[in-house]
């Protein structure tokens, strides 16, 4: 396995638990299902969607290193807009929130 891969799969193996446990204490124990079920079905077509737009950049770019900074560039986008709108939920960044289990 190549080292991104290696990366990736271990950082997915560190959130995806820790995401999951978080949404599961949000929500109420008789829709422990849906919430599962709706977080799993948004992380696949998510996946789906990245791969054929980070795809798309990388083909449609003059250059295959041109079409890597278009996708990283978008990526770090994301990941700064996923990390400002966290902490607008409720008892984001203060000191009397639960923390996660």
């Amino acid at each position: 396995m190549p080292v991104r891969e290696q990366v990736s799969f271990v950082g997915g193996a560190l959130a995806v638990p820790a995401l999951t446990a978080m949404l599961l204490d949000a929500v109420p124990a008789d829709r422990a299902g849906t919430a599962g079920a709706v977080l799993n079905t948004a992380r696949q077509v998510d996946g789906a969607i990245a791969v054929a737009v980070f795809g798309a950049l990388l083909a449609g770019a003059d250059s295959f290193l041109a079409g890597m900074h278009w996708s990283m560039l978008l990526a770090a986008v994301g990941l700064l807009t996923t990390a400002g709108a966290t902490l607008t939920l409720p008892g984001a960044g203060r000191a009397d929130a639960p923390a996660a289990a």
